[in-house]
């Protein structure tokens, strides 16, 4: 889980959203986690507050190792980055006007974007060819605080309530 983790955060640029899209491409490639348990994955990794990379990091290594492999995945996720920073922020700042380096940004903006978009089209294309009620809890939210101006936070924590009795009333 360190060198999986390790692999794609040290070449990937654009924070969290494209580091799951590149785990997504990978955990394709591998199939040994079910696809609709690695959709649950990403969807918990979304709203955990902090770094999706570190959150999806933490629950893959929970999955293959438990504790030892989640600390170990996050431990790969986040080194690159800080070594990155560490040793190539003095000169990227020092260099960041000349045409090259401002060229090499423009291509890692516009790779970002693909696999943004990427990522987005197959969550929401899993999302609607999946279980139909999947769809429920983000129109739900979506109404919440488009139609009634709830606060987006109340309107999540209402809906996952509003899930989490329902599960228990329909699992007795």
């Amino acid at each position: 889980m360190f060198l999986f983790f390790f692999k794609i955060s040290g070449v990937t640029f654009g924070g969290g959203i494209v580091i799951l899209g590149l785990v997504q491409l990978e955990e394709e490639k591998r199939r040994d986690i079910d696809p609709e348990l690695f959709a649950d994955m990403v969807s918990l990794a979304a709203s955990m507050p902090g770094p999706m990379a570190v959150s999806i990091a933490w629950l893959m290594g929970r999955h293959y190792r438990g504790t030892t492999g989640a600390v170990t995945a996050v431990a790969g996720a986040i080194l690159p980055p800080f070594l990155i920073i560490l040793f190539l922020s003095p000169f990227i700042i020092k260099y960041s006007d000349t045409p090259a380096v401002a060229g090499f940004f423009r291509g890692v903006l516009a790779g970002t974007s693909a696999i943004i978009a990427l990522v987005i089209t197959d969550n929401v294309k899993s999302a609607l060819l999946g279980k139909w009620w999947n769809i429920v809890p983000f129109a739900l939210v979506i109404s919440l605080i488009g139609a009634l101006h709830i606060h987006p936070l109340a309107a999540m924590a209402g809906v996952i309530a509003l899930q989490y009795f329902h599960e228990r009333v329909t699992a007795k």
